[in-house]
């Protein structure tokens, strides 16, 4: 055989070879990047039941279905548990035990939803609401025998937002039904019926949900460190102030001539309708405008809009109502009794250090000055407010 002929056939062995394994070739290629290709979508479900009292013990039912359902449609979802613990972080002061019942109640609300989905870092907010749920009965007579059809239907709708703003993405309403029937001799009863309507419902919302083109959210914004510190007027729109009111080392009380100012303590604040904490304290908010409230037990009721941007401080001074006033009255009133130059037995010093440790019990700060500390390091004088009297 000549060196040609041998050239040739080692060319079309090798052709051969190449177009067997070739195909091999791109098909591990394309299954490896497919799956990389199909990105997670991180989901919260909230679930609310509007169909009456009966179905509140189904909403984690229909949550569970959901859940299942909709994770072979590419989304990766939120453990309930993962939700409560931020339940607790985002409302600790509304709600001391989430429980189920509270917190299916807040979650019904759309715009705690988008606030709860931001804190645990969601792409999207699945609420699915059970709408409603009836029967109907149809009675035939045929060859003298009776028979009753009882059709139980049951409604769903469910919506998606997306996280960062909560737009509504894409929705749908469905309809599952069951059919009994019922003859003189005949008689079937299914216990289990509304938990198959719920599995059913879940299947098709999961089924809608996979017809459905659902976009990206739009870019998380940077958030901005903004700080809120609250004061307080009187019902004359006057600002509150206590006497200065210091201890010398032998138990003589002075009364400075400037008054010190009182903070408010555990002022709820919300943003945009939902509760991000409280006040005074920095909170991390979008930038942009946003409408901000203020609410503690004694005073009104502050509202306002603000144009959030970083190291922003807001100081607001909220007025007493008239129950309010009173009970600051009734808790400042010992400092009504103290007099300049006066001596204190150690009963009574002790009595106005209870007096002044209540009065931050309840909610009220004073801002003792700076000048006290260099005075108390001198051992001259000491504030009865927020520091340890010397001995």
């Amino acid at each position: 055989m000549s060196c040609i002929k041998i050239h040739n056939l080692l060319i079309k062995q090798a052709c051969a070879f190449l177009l067997v394994i070739l195909p091999i070739f791109f098909i591990n290629v394309i299954s490896s990047a497919e799956p990389g290709d199909q990105s997670i979508r991180k989901a919260a479900i909230f679930v609310e039941n509007r169909a009456g009292q009966a179905f509140d013990a189904k909403v984690p039912v229909l949550e569970d279905f959901i859940t299942s359902r909709i994770t072979e449609k590419g989304f990766s979802v939120i453990s309930r548990e993962v939700v409560i613990d931020s339940l607790k972080n985002y409302n600790s002061e509304k709600t001391k035990s989430p429980d189920s019942e509270k917190l299916d109640t807040l979650l019904s609300n759309n715009t705690s939803a988008l606030r709860l989905a931001q804190l645990m870092g969601a792409d999207y907010i699945i609420v699915t609401s059970i709408t409603s749920f009836g029967t109907e009965k149809k009675s035939f007579k045929g060859y003298g025998v009776e028979t009753v059809n009882i059709i139980t239907n049951l409604r769903a709708s469910y919506k998606i937002l997306e996280g960062v703003q909560g737009g509504t993405l894409v929705s749908d309403t469905i309809k599952v039904s069951k059919s009994e029937r019922f003859t003189e001799r005949s008689r079937t009863e299914n216990s289990d019926m509304v938990n198959e309507l719920l599995d059913e419902a879940a299947c098709k919302v999961a089924e809608s949900l996979g017809k459905k083109q659902i976009i990206q959210p739009p870019p998380k914004p940077n958030l901005v460190e903004i700080t809120i510190a609250c004061g307080m007027q009187d019902l004359a729109q006057l600002p509150v102030s206590v006497p200065d009111i210091r201890m010398t080392k032998e138990g003589k009380l002075v009364v400075e001539k400037d008054p010190l100012e009182v903070q408010l303590l555990d002022v709820t604040v919300e943003l945009n309708g939902t509760v991000i904490g409280s006040a005074p304290g920095v909170f991390k908010v979008p930038p942009g405008l946003s409408k901000i409230r203020l609410t503690r037990e004694g005073f009104k009721d502050w509202e306002r809009t603000i144009n959030a941007n970083e190291g922003q401080k807001l100081k607001v001074v909220l007025q007493m109502t008239d129950n309010g006033y009173k009970r600051w009255r009734d808790n400042t009133a010992f400092l009504q009794e103290l007099k300049d130059k006066e001596k204190l037995t150690d009963a009574e010093a002790e009595s106005i250090k209870g007096h002044a440790q209540m009065l931050r019990q309840s909610g009220f700060k004073v801002d003792v000055k700076e000048d006290i500390k260099g005075d108390i390091k001198k051992g001259t004088f000491n504030s009865i407010f927020g520091m340890l009297f010397l001995q």
